[in-house]
């Protein structure tokens, strides 16, 4: 083989190779700019029914058990704290971490929720974290709760109300009258948000409404440490 013959391997080579780490840098760079993405919010688009079973009928007065569940005063002070500092209403909150806990423990989508925190009932959105960050969902309940947005003579798969003092005893019981499975009470008592859960014991187990309880919980501690003013 002659002189000529092997220098113009070697170029081709040369070729080759500078062909081969263009492409190479090109696919880290396209990977790193993929990877640097913000991801993007998924809203989910299934209803979501608080049941454990489907049993027609009202219930009866012994059907209906109460669960109290209150936030520590810690976890209140918290709550407060987020409240002032993101600019956001309480309601706001409490709503959210109830569609945390629903998604976590029964399913990611929406239920219509009912009460004396809605003029009319609502489509509350249940998502995770990693479907929907904090203030993502927060702002998705500020809008659900906008007049505009609410429903009008929907069934409630929920009830919610958020009163600023302890309840008539009567009204947990009442929650449930009309359909519902699940109703939630929060109100002050003691330095601290008292929580009510009332469910139909022949359609939600009380393990189900225990794990709703602890999602709850768990849901409000990542909304209060994530919200930030928007």
């Amino acid at each position: 083989m002659g002189t000529g013959d092997c220098i113009q391997e070697i170029v081709e080579f040369i070729d080759i190779v500078v062909t081969i780490v263009g492409l190479l840098s090109h696919l880290w760079d396209t990977t790193a700019t993929v990877g640097g993405m913000v991801a993007p919010v998924t809203y989910p688009s299934s209803n979501v029914r608080v049941v454990d079973d489907e049993i027609p009928g009202r219930p009866r007065p012994e059907d209906l058990v109460r669960m109290s569940a209150p936030l520590s005063h810690e976890l209140t002070a918290e709550l407060d704290g987020a409240v002032e500092y993101a600019g956001v209403g309480i309601e706001e909150v409490l709503l959210a971490a109830l569609g945390r806990a629903i998604a976590r423990t029964i399913g990611v989508g929406f239920v219509t929720v009912s009460g004396l925190t809605t003029v009319q009932p609502i489509r509350l959105c249940c998502a995770e974290e990693r479907g929907m960050p904090a203030n993502a969902l927060l702002a998705e309940v500020r809008e659900a709760l906008t007049p505009a947005r609410q429903l009008s003579n929907s069934p409630a798969d929920v009830v919610f109300s958020f009163l600023g003092l302890p309840p008539d005893p009567s009204l947990g019981p009442l929650q449930l009258t009309d359909g519902p499975a699940l109703g939630v009470l929060a109100y002050r008592a003691k330095g601290q948000l008292e929580m009510d859960w009332w469910f139909d014991g022949r359609r939600l187990d009380r393990s189900t409404v225990e794990e709703l309880t602890t999602q709850f919980g768990l849901g409000l501690i990542g909304l209060t440490s994530e919200a930030v003013p928007a």
